[in-house]
C-alpha cells in the first residue's frame, strides 16, 4: 500500500515532475518508422503531456521538435515537408532536423533572424520498425536497449501500441503480475495434452503463485512458480527492464517480443507490443494466431478498437459469458485494457490490499521509487552506466518434473 503522495509521486509525469523528468532520460517508442515518409505529412506525437512533431527529411533523416513555431506557435503538424526542411505554412518559417530555423521570409531581405532561433529538438533513433526517442538533456544520449530486434531485419518485425485510458503505471503492473493470468486469462490458456505446449503453457493449473525476485542490474527478473496438482512445477520468469521495459516467457520457439509503456500524459498510455520472428519474415495476423490471441482492432497505431466506455462496462459481452466465456471479452490484450482503465484513470493505491502474490509489482514500485532518488540525486544508476547486454536479456518457461528433471525449457 503506498501513501497518497507515494502515489502522485509514481504516477505523475508531466513536465515538471520528479518521474516525468527521470523517465526522459530513457529511450522510448516514440512512432511507428511506416508514419513518416520521405517530404510526407508531419505527425503530431504526444508523451509525458507534451506535443511534439515528427517528420521524415528529403534526406530520409527523422526530425523530432516540440510542435509550436517558434514564430507564432502555430502548430509545425500542419507544416510543409519540403527541401530539408518543415516550412510553417503560417508565415513560410522552415525549420531543419536540427531545429535550426534556416528560412524566415517574412523578414527583410538581409535579415540574420534565422540564425539566431532554435527549436528545440530530440535525438532519434530507428529500430524494430519504430522510431525512438531520446527527450532528456543531457547532450549525449545514454545506451539505446538494443534487444535482440536489433539482429534482424525490418521485415520481421511487427510493431504495435494500444491507446488505453488510463495512467501508465497500472499498465505496466498488469504486466508484471502474473497471478493474474490463470484467471483474467483463462479463455485463452491450454488444457489438458496442451498443458506442455503453446504461449502460455503450465499456468493453467495453479492459480496460486509463488515468487523468486532476482535483482539485476537493469532491473529484475520475476519466475513465478506455479505447482501443478501432478506435482509438475512451472517456472515463468519475466524480466523487467526499468523503467517501462517487460520481456514475458512463452513456449514459441522463434517468436519473441518486449512490451514497453509509454506515458501520453497522466491519464493516457501507449502500450506498445514490439514483435520479432528469428526465424524469418512475419506479419501481424501470424504473431496473433501464434499467441492464440483473439480479435483486435487492425490499425497498428491502435489495436484497443473498438474501444468501450465504464457506462458500457468496457464492452464485456455477458452473453459470451453465459455461453462459457470467463472474462466476456474476445481478445487476450483487450480484457487487459479493461481491466486496467476500470481500476480508474489513476489507481487509488493508498485502498489497496496487497499480498503475497504481488511482490513484483511492490519490488517494481521500490525500484522506480529508487531511481527517482538517483536522478534528483546526481547519480546514475546502473541501467544508464553503458554496459548492459540488452540482447541477451531473455524472459524463460521451464517445466519441471516433481523429481526436479527438466522437461521444457524455452528462452
Amino acid at each position: 500500500m503506498l501513501s497518497k503522495e507515494q502515489n502522485e509521486l509514481l504516477t505523475r509525469i508531466e513536465p515538471g515532475t520528479p518521474m516525468g523528468d527521470t523517465l526522459r532520460q530513457f529511450w522510448l517508442p516514440a512512432i511507428r518508422s511506416a508514419n513518416l515518409e520521405v517530404d510526407g505529412a508531419p505527425a503530431r506525437v504526444r508523451m509525458f503531456g507534451q506535443n511534439f512533431v515528427a517528420f521524415r527529411d528529403t534526406n530520409g533523416r527523422v526530425g523530432f521538435l516540440d510542435e509550436g513555431c517558434p514564430h507564432r506557435g502555430v502548430s509545425l503538424a500542419l507544416g510543409r515537408n519540403e527541401d530539408c526542411g518543415l516550412r510553417c505554412i503560417f508565415h513560410g518559417w522552415k525549420i531543419n532536423v536540427d531545429g535550426q530555423v534556416v528560412e524566415v521570409p517574412s523578414e527583410p531581405a538581409g535579415s540574420n533572424l534565422a540564425s539566431k532561433i532554435k527549436v528545440n529538438h530530440y535525438q532519434t533513433r530507428e529500430a524494430a520498425g519504430v522510431v525512438w526517442v531520446y527527450l532528456g538533456k543531457e547532450a549525449e544520449a545514454p545506451q539505446f536497449p538494443a534487444f535482440d530486434f536489433v539482429n534482424h531485419p525490418i521485415e520481421n518485425m511487427v510493431p504495435r501500441k494500444a491507446v488505453v485510458q488510463c495512467n501508465w503505471v497500472t499498465l505496466l503492473e498488469g504486466l508484471l503480475d502474473s497471478s493474474h493470468v490463470s484467471s483474467l486469462h483463462k479463455d485463452w490458456l491450454p488444457t489438458g495434452k496442451e498443458m506442455l505446449s503453446g504461449p502460455n503453457a503450465g499456468v493453467m493449473g495453479a492459480l496460486s503463485v509463488v515468487y523468486e525476485i532476482e535483482e539485476r542490474p537493469y532491473g529484475y527478473q520475476a519466475n513465478a512458480k506455479r505447482a501443478m496438482a501432478d506435482g509438475t512445477q512451472v517456472n515463468r520468469k519475466t524480466e523487467y527492464v526499468l523503467p517501462t521495459f517487460c520481456l514475458i516467457p512463452s513456449t514459441l520457439k522463434t517468436l519473441r517480443g518486449v512490451a514497453c509503456i509509454v506515458p501520453i500524459d497522466d491519464e493516457t498510455t501507449n502500450f506498445w507490443t514490439l514483435s520479432w520472428d528469428t526465424s524469418g519474415p512475419i506479419d501481424a495476423a501470424t504473431v496473433d494466431r501464434l499467441r492464440n490471441v483473439g480479435r483486435l482492432g487492425k490499425d497498428p497505431d491502435n489495436i484497443y478498437e473498438p474501444r468501450f466506455e465504464a457506462d458500457q462496462v468496457w464492452g464485456q459481452d455477458r452473453e459470451a459469458m453465459k455461453n462459457g466465456s470467463y472474462s466476456g471479452y474476445p481478445a487476450l490484450p483487450i480484457e487487459d485494457f479493461a481491466v486496467s482503465e476500470s481500476q480508474g484513470v489513476i489507481a487509488n493505491r493508498p485502498a489497496e490490499k496487497l499480498g503475497a502474490s504481488d511482490i513484483a509489482i511492490i519490488r517494481m514500485r521500490r525500484l522506480l521509487f529508487d531511481l527517482v532518488k538517483d536522478y534528483q540525486a546526481g547519480t546514475q544508476p546502473a541501467i544508464l552506466s553503458g554496459n548492459i547486454d540488452f540482447g541477451k536479456i531473455r524472459p524463460v518457461h521451464e517445466v519441471l518434473a516433481p523429481t526436479g528433471t527438466t522437461i521444457e525449457i524455452k528462452a
